[in-house]
């Protein structure tokens, strides 16, 4: 069994109702059981010639969670995983989050991430990507920087404990979208590579995608991208037109910026968006995760596709056998 010195270290920072949610509906019976079936992955990652990833205790933690402690199933989405970072290097490689540009980008507010949690334990995403003008920012920072801006933020929130147990639920701001900017970023390679990254190799379970202030032409966007969806999500995004009372109903306010808040609560929030993103530029500038991230993005960590493809006959063994 492959064994890091690490790996009894390991400390869950779960509060005790996550600790047993984690137990009955991911398969997290304990300690033990949770430590073992890490160091299974490892050993079958070390077996693997074309696969270069981190195999420390908590990077791999995240894929059983994500798949319910499967372990045929962690190793696909680790699989995905590299293998969508592979294909798209201009999207995941060499990503720094100190650099100006990435700063500037996160600073617009194109994505945040509270870090507050819901009833159930869940944190929200906020995807304002329809606010930009492609054009503009293509010219102000580059395309690829806006998508290594999302992967940055996603790996940044893949950390967390209680995403990876309790889930989290996305809003999708479509306030002001133009055709443009939705088929630029939304359809076409870009949709299609979109899809890839966040819906088949992130090891981070989507309760429900929520689109709000959805525009008169989002049925034609949606049909393109409905196919490239799994029945699973599909099932799971709902349409709040321009209703903020009916986003309420599916995401606590208490988790939700006050831009997105009646201007007589005075309930609790996630206060204003530019505390909150300063917020996650701090967290993401602390060393070990600005180091963290250097090593995950560098050219090191890869699916080699030419010894893959000669591994397939020895896979689609253990394919059967697991079925068996």
């Amino acid at each position: 069994m492959a064994v890091e010195p690490d790996d009894a270290k390991f400390i869950s920072k779960l509060d005790e109702t996550s600790k047993q949610k984690a137990k009955e509906e991911l398969n997290e019976r304990n300690d033990k059981d949770r430590e073992l079936a890490v160091q299974t992955l490892r050993q079958w990652i070390l077996e693997q010639d074309w696969l270069k990833t981190p195999t420390d205790f908590q990077f791999l933690l995240r894929f059983l969670r994500a798949r319910k402690y499967s372990q045929l199933g962690a190793r696909e989405t680790l699989e995905n995983y590299w293998t969508v970072r592979t294909k798209f290097p201009d999207w995941c490689k060499n990503v720094d989050p100190g650099e100006e540009v990435l700063q500037e980008i996160i600073k617009s507010g194109i994505i945040v991430c509270p870090k507050r949690y819901d009833n159930e334990g869940r944190r929200v995403l906020i995807d304002r990507t329809a606010h930009i003008d492609v054009d503009e920012a293509n010219q102000k920072w580059g395309l690829k920087n806006v998508f290594r801006a999302l992967v940055l933020v996603s790996d940044w929130y893949c950390l967390d404990e209680n995403v990876q147990v309790n889930g989290m639920q996305v809003l999708f701001d479509a306030s002001d979208i133009t055709l443009n900017t939705a088929t630029t970023i939304f359809t076409g390679e870009n949709g299609k590579n979109l899809i890839k990254y966040y819906q088949r190799s992130q090891p981070v379970r989507v309760k429900r995608l929520n689109l709000y202030k959805q525009p008169s032409f989002f049925d034609t966007i949606f049909a393109i991208i409905k196919p490239l969806m799994s029945e699973k999500m599909r099932n799971r995004v709902k349409l709040h037109g321009n209703s903020m009372v009916s986003v309420y109903k599916d995401i606590d306010r208490s988790v939700l910026p006050t831009e997105y808040l009646p201007d007589d609560y005075t309930g609790p929030s996630a206060g204003p968006l530019k505390g909150i993103i300063d917020e996650m530029l701090e967290d993401m500038m602390v060393p070990e995760f600005r180091s963290y991230i250097r090593n995950l993005s560098s050219e090191k960590h890869r699916v080699d596709f030419f010894k893959r493809k000669r591994d397939d006959q020895p896979a689609e063994s253990f394919r059967k056998l697991h079925a068996e």
